[in-house]
C-alpha cells in the first residue's frame, strides 16, 4: 500500500523522502525521492510523515520513538489499521509534544493504491483533517471521509473488515459443505448470487472459494490480525462476541496451518480439510460428483 501511496505523491509533485526497513522498495524511488537512512533523518526532513506499518506493535514503536527526537510542528498521520485505542493514546501523546496525530485507515487493495483511488476513514481532530485532506487525497480520490475523533477512523476501519471478513468465512464454510453433499457449487453459487445475498463481497471472495483459485487480494494473517483487534474492543466492554469467535476460530487454525501469507478466501482450505475435500472436486460420503 505504502508503495502506491508514495509513487502518487511523487506525481503530485510532493517533495517525499521515503524510508522502509525492505532496502529493495526503497530503491525503487531512488530517482524520484530523497531517501532517508532511518526514521530520525524521515522525522528530520519532513512535516508530514505518513506510516503504513503492519500492526499497532510497529505504530507504537515507531511514534514514541518519533516523540522522543521531537515532533514539535509535525503532523504524523497513521494509515495503517491500527487498534483504535493505541490510536487515542497516541493522539494524546503526540499532541502533548507540540505535535498532531490522526489514524487514516486506508478502504482499497495495493491496485487502488497504485491508481490512487483509495478510500480514506480519518480520525483526529477537525483541524489535523482540514490541514492534510488535500495531500491525502493525492492518493484517495475516492474519498477522504473524516469520521469523528482519534481512533474513529480505525473503528469505521475494523467494523468495515469485520463484516467483509465474516463474510468471507461464512462462504468458506457453506461452500465446501455443499460440496461435500454432491452440489453443483458453480450453478449454486450463481443462483444464490440472484438473490439477496449478492453483493461485491460475494462475487469476490465467493467465486475463490467455489472454484479453488484464492487469488490474493487480503492475506489471513491481516485479516487475523484485524479480528483479534474487534475481538480486543468486544473484550474493553466485557461484551461477548458470539459470533466472531467462530471466524477467528477459524482464522487461527488457518494461520497454524501455514496460509497464513495467502490469501484470506484460503479458510475454505481449513474446511475442505476437515470434510476430507481438499484437493479434489465437489463428492458426498457416496462418491456423487458434484
Amino acid at each position: 500500500m505504502g508503495r502506491g501511496i508514495c509513487r502518487n505523491l511523487i506525481l503530485q509533485e510532493y517533495a517525499v523522502t521515503v524510508y522502509d526497513i525492505n532496502k529493495e522498495q526503497v530503491q525503487l524511488f531512488a530517482s524520484d525521492a530523497a531517501i532517508a537512512q532511518d526514521p530520525g533523518e524521515l522525522l528530520n526532513r519532513c512535516d508530514i510523515i505518513f506510516l503504513s506499518l503492519p500492526s499497532s506493535v510497529q505504530v507504537e514503536e515507531t511514534v514514541l520513538e518519533f516523540i522522543a527526537q521531537g515532533v514539535e510542528g509535525k503532523s504524523i498521520i497513521d494509515l495503517s489499521t491500527s487498534y483504535p485505542l493505541s490510536s487515542r493514546q497516541l493522539y494524546d501523546k503526540v499532541t502533548a509534544a507540540g505535535g498532531r496525530f490522526a489514524d487514516a485507515s486506508l478502504t482499497g487493495t495495493p491496485i487502488h493504491a497504485e491508481q490512487g483511488t483509495l478510500i480514506v476513514t480519518f480520525g483526529g481532530d477537525r483541524e489535523t483533517f482540514e490541514a492534510t485532506r488535500g495531500i491525502i487525497a493525492s492518493f484517495a480520490s475516492r474519498g477522504v471521509q473524516y469520521m469523528g475523533g482519534p481512533g474513529a477512523g480505525n473503528i469505521a476501519k475494523l467494523a468495515n473488515n469485520y463484516l467483509a471478513i465474516m463474510y468471507t468465512a461464512l462462504y468458506a464454510e457453506i461452500f465446501p459443505l455443499a460440496e461435500k453433499l454432491g452440489f453443483d457449487t458453480q450453478k449454486l453459487f450463481e443462483t444464490m448470487g440472484q438473490s439477496g445475498v449478492n453483493c461485491a463481497m460475494y462475487q469476490s471472495n465467493g467465486s475463490k472459494i467455489v472454484n479453488q483459485t484464492y487469488d490474493p487480494s487480503f492475506s489471513l494473517d491481516l485479516a487475523l490480525k484485524d479480528i483479534t483487534y474487534v475481538k480486543k474492543l468486544f473484550e474493553e466492554y466485557s461484551m461477548p462476541s458470539f459470533i466472531l469467535d467462530g471466524g477467528l476460530t477459524l482464522l487461527r487454525l488457518g494461520h497454524l496451518k501455514g496460509y497464513g501469507d495467502k490469501d484470506l478466501s484460503e479458510m475454505a482450505r481449513v474446511v475442505r480439510e476437515y470434510l476430507g475435500t481438499e484437493g479434489k472436486e465437489g463428492h458426498d460420503d457416496n462418491g456423487v460428483t458434484g
